[in-house]
């Protein structure tokens, strides 16, 4: 009866030990995600004479979180940088941000080819509790 009764055990134990990893690789990332979908949108728009970018995108939080976001532009062609932030309360639905970005230094931007790479940071009660940083090449236009 004791031998039965560890084979029995020992099943078990050989189909947790099976299933429990592959519930953690489908249900771990979601359980724990703050930043769902982030991204910055192909098109950024260039006002004030090149000073001054406009910047976009989609960001999806856990709900009642607050989301902080930080851009930075370059322009190899012009060397000129831009950097801007903005705060969001995540939803829980993907929303869409907008960050008003200044150019750093003397070079101004021009219409053509930049990167800008993205920064988000939530926080749930004051604590940080998740950071993504992304890259985007973006096309900017004229206002």
């Amino acid at each position: 009866m004791f031998a039965q009764l560890t084979r029995n055990h020992w099943k078990c134990l050989v189909s947790a030990a099976v299933v429990l990893p592959l519930a953690a690789v489908f249900v771990g990332p979601e359980a724990f995600a703050r930043i769902v979908i982030n991204t910055i949108d192909p098109v950024a728009i260039v006002t004030d004479n090149g000073r001054h970018l406009i910047v976009t995108g989609p960001i999806e939080c856990t709900e009642s979180q607050k989301g902080y976001l930080h851009v930075t532009v370059t322009q190899r062609s012009t060397g000129a940088v831009a950097e801007g932030r903005t705060m969001i309360t995540c939803t829980g639905a993907t929303q869409q941000w907008e960050i008003h970005a200044a150019a750093q230094g003397n070079e101004a931007f021009t219409e053509g080819l930049a990167t800008a790479v993205g920064l988000a940071r939530t926080t749930d009660r004051g604590a940080a509790d998740d950071a993504h940083q992304w890259l985007v090449n973006v096309t900017l236009v004229r206002e």
